[in-house]
């Protein structure tokens, strides 16, 4: 199975409301597979907390190198689950 990686960083837009635009994306797209969410800038701690408590598949990453672990981490799991 495959895993998505979203990369955020910088820009002039807050962080929580892109965070809600994943969220939002998701639900519409129906999304099934692992996400790994990486946020850096404004309001950055909301928009994991909006992505944490969405009840959707998201694991947020701290970092790039945090980001790469962790969907590396989801995609092997998925595999192994299959």
């Amino acid at each position: 199975m495959r895993a998505v990686l979203i990369n955020i960083f910088g820009g002039i837009v807050r962080r929580d409301m892109v965070a809600r635009g994943v969220v939002d994306a998701a639900k519409d797209i129906g999304v099934k597979a692992p996400i790994v969410v990486r946020l850096e800038g404004t309001n950055v701690e909301e928009g994991q907390r909006v992505l944490r408590d969405s009840g959707l598949n998201f694991t947020v990453a701290d970092g790039m190198k945090d980001a790469t672990e962790k969907v590396v981490a989801v995609a092997n799991q998925q595999q192994a689950a299959a």
